[in-house]
This record gives structure tokens, C-alpha cells and sequence, in this order.
């Protein structure tokens, strides 16, 4: 059946059996499994994932020379490489010295709603930045533009992750990933995101970028494997619908999960001709981005002062968990573990940055007693969650110092 609200409907293909959703082994699982319904999404979509590796789906070439010159079409000079001198340089003092601050926001789906209550807290709490820079990937682009647009969305950015909207992004019935490049269309994810970036978004974003303040969004280009940085700013201040669709395109990008939600061709202008890349979330290359790669061997002291405020939206520490021998607790476990480590060297280049350039650095996280699923999108799980980011803000509790955090003591077995 169709979902009009979303516009998704299943196509059946009549060159392969029907995969339907049954209804008994529906209330099986739900009954059987309780609220663990994050990790039933999950083993489904590793084995449906399983069934579509012999899909191919038709692109047309470029070369690498091709590739390099490229940008979006109609939109030069709104994107770079992690390592452009031009990422690193907006992060210094302004015009009229101010040192400068930046909010980086993590991946981590439903868990954005932790963020999304830190941020929401800190207004309460009285003591929000107006940041500089403020940079995402995954479900942290998506929190991304309010975060830099500051308190008065406020109300905007609690609905996105608290009135059960979310729930609709990964529905749970079987589907037919057979001859798709994803278990899930990204449908509703696009218009999650249409929902949102109204034009008195597009209107207020463009508005700080001419005040010096800068939003950055990650995407992952597949074809170079590199992570680009997409100034959402510049975008905006193009204006007009097209600058609208750019804007909404990249933010989908970003959180477009491989396998599980398609890649997002985003048409570029390549010389003489137009050919289409294939972005996927930002968070594939890392769990957040706020240096480039080569911060820590470019020469310290360029920047003097200032702060990085990293928000985790999941936890931080390692977890422990006897790991069952089935295919779908080890590819998950494998991810997991996998991701970590990647967080852990992050958030390490960053204290690293920040005690040779005395730059603060922070980081707010999920405590690890606390019970999160970066699948969970049911309403009443993200509720929970915006509400224990915005309590432990107002508490005080929210944030600690990241070179302190990284030296906890480990207790050996």
C-alpha cells in the first residue's frame, strides 16, 4: 500500500518472487524481541543487503582528470576537500579578533535526539555560543542548520526530533532490495528534509554567512573516496529554488546510510560536460568532522584561543558485550568496534590540535549507563533521549574536557 504522506510504495518486480511483509512473524518479532526492534532493522537489513550484491545499476564514466574540476552545476566555489587551506582558515580569529568557536556534531541516527536536547538545554541553561563554525555529518547535518542558527529555532529543531516523524524513515516491513542499490527508497528521508528547509531557513542561513559565521556539511564522495565539505552557507546565498534543492540534496547525502538508504547523485559540471557523482553520509569516513586530516603537522600556532565543542550523538566509550557467533551479531559488532576506533583517533586529533594551539576542546556524549539505539526512531525513544541531553545540559553535566575524558583510567582485566 502506498504511503501518501511520503510518496513510497513498493514496485513489484515480476522477475523475482514477491517479498511480502507477514503479519505473524511481524508480532512475532515485536512480541519476542520487545523494544530491541533497533536491532531487528538491522539483522533485516544485513540480509536483505545480502540478496542485492549482484545489482548493478547503470552510470556513466568520467575520468579522475574529470572528476577534480568538477562542482555542482551552477555552483562553483560552495565545496572542498577536507585538506583545502580554506577549511582550515575558517577556523580563525574574525575581522574584530574574536577567537573563534566551533560546534562539530556527529553521526548517529536516532541518537540526534541527544544532541538536538544538549543544544536545547544549553539555551536554557543561558550560556549557548553563537558559534563561528558549526559543522555535521549524518543525522548531525540534519541538526546542523539550527544549531547554527541558534535559539530562535529552537522549537523547530525539538519538533524534527521529538513529534514521531523519524519513525516513518526506516519502515519495518519486508521490501525488495533485489534490484535496488538499498534496502530502503530515500524518499522519506528527502522529505523528512523538504520539510524543514523552508526559505526562512534558506533566508536566515544566508544572513550569517555575510556575518563571517560558517556551516559546513560532510558528504562522502564514493568515486574519490574523499570526504567533501560543502560550505551551506555560500548555497544559500545563491537563494532561489535551485540553491534550495542543492541545499536539501547535500543534507540527504550526508545521512544516506550505504545499503540501507540509497546513494545521492548530485549532477556536476565536469569541463565541457555533465556527469553525476555519488555521494553517501558523511559519517562513512568519520564520525564527525572538525579539522582537516593535516591539522596536527602543519605548523602549531596559527591559531591562539578559542574552543571546539565536539557532540557525540551516541556514546563515546567503548561497551562492553559478549558477542553471540551469528552473521548478524558479528557484522554489527564488527561495524560498531569499527566506527569506534575511528572516534576514538577524532576526538584524539582534536585534543592533540587544541593543547598545541591553546584551543578548548570539549565533548558531550551519551553516558555509557544510558540505554541508546542509533535505530530507534520510535517517538517515545527519541523523547527519552532529547529529554536526557537537555537535562544533563541544564545540570551541568553535559560537557567535559576532552583531553580529561581521553585519559580515564581503564581498569585492566
Amino acid at each position: 500500500m502506498a504511503n501518501a504522506r511520503f510518496g513510497w510504495s513498493p514496485r513489484p518486480n515480476p522477475l523475482v518472487p514477491r517479498v511480502v511483509e507477514a503479519p505473524a512473524l511481524r508480532t512475532y518479532l515485536s512480541t519476542s524481541l520487545g523494544t530491541n526492534r533497533g536491532w531487528v532493522r538491522a539483522s533485516l537489513a544485513a540480509l536483505l543487503l545480502g540478496t542485492s550484491g549482484c545489482v548493478t545499476i547503470p552510470r556513466e564514466d568520467f575520468t579522475q582528470a574529470e572528476h577534480a574540476i568538477a562542482y555542482p552545476v551552477g555552483f562553483p566555489h560552495v565545496r572542498y576537500g577536507i585538506n583545502d587551506p580554506a577549511v582550515r582558515a575558517m577556523f580563525r580569529p574574525d575581522a574584530a579578533g574574536n577567537p573563534p568557536t566551533m560546534l562539530a556534531l556527529s553521526g548517529g541516527g536516532a541518537n540526534g535526539a541527544f544532541g538536538a536536547g544538549v543544544l536545547y538545554g544549553w539555551t536554557q541553561e543561558g550560556n549557548r555560543p553563537a558559534f563561528s563554525v558549526v559543522t555535521g555529518v549524518s543525522t548531525g547535518a540534519l541538526i546542523a542548520p539550527f544549531a547554527f542558527l541558534g535559539p530562535k529555532w529552537d522549537a523547530e529543531l525539538k519538533k524534527g526530533f521529538t513529534d514521531g516523524t523519524a519513525s516513518h524513515l526506516l519502515p519495518f516491513p519486508f521490501v525488495q532490495p533485489l534490484f535496488r542499490d538499498s534496502i530502503y527508497t530515500g524518499k522519506r528521508l528527502r522529505a523528512l528534509v523538504d520539510s524543514f528547509i523552508t526559505p526562512a531557513l534558506m533566508t536566515a542561513v544566508a544572513q550569517e554567512q555575510a556575518r563571517g559565521r560558517r556551516l559546513l556539511v560532510a558528504t562522502t564522495d564514493l568515486d574519490s573516496q574523499d570526504l567533501v565539505v560543502w560550505d551551506m552557507g555560500a548555497i544559500a546565498a545563491r537563494g532561489g529554488p535551485a540553491a534550495r534543492d542543492l541545499f536539501a540534496t547535500v543534507l540527504t547525502a550526508s545521512a544516506a546510510i550505504p545499503g540501507v538508504l540509497p546513494p545521492v547523485m548530485i549532477e556536476a559540471q565536469m569541463g565541457n560536460r555533465i556527469a553525476h557523482e555519488l555521494h553517501v553520509d558523511g559519517s562513512t569516513i568519520g564520525a564527525f568532522f572538525a579539522l582537516p586530516d593535516t591539522a596536527l603537522i602543519l605548523p602549531a600556532g596559527h591559531t591562539s584561543g578559542g574552543s571546539i565543542y565536539v557532540l557525540v550523538n551516541g556514546k563515546a566509550d567503548d561497551e562492553f558485550a559478549v558477542t553471540k557467533r551469528s552473521l548478524m551479531s558479528l557484522l554489527s559488532r564488527s561495524f560498531d568496534t569499527a566506527s569506534k576506533a575511528t572516534q576514538r583517533t577524532s576526538l584524539a586529533t582534536v585534543a592533540a590540535f587544541g593543547q598545541q594551539n591553546h584551543v578548548a576542546t570539549w565533548v558531550a556524549a551519551v553516558p555509557p549507563d544510558e540505554k541508546s539505539s542509533s535505530l530507534d526512531f520510535r517517538q517515545p525513544a527519541m523523547q527519552a533521549l532529547f529529554e536526557l541531553g537537555r537535562a544533563r545540559m541544564v545540570a551541568g553535566k553535559a560537557w567535559e574536557d576532552l583531553p580529561t575524558s581521553l585519559k580515564s583510567p581503564v581498569t585492566a582485566p
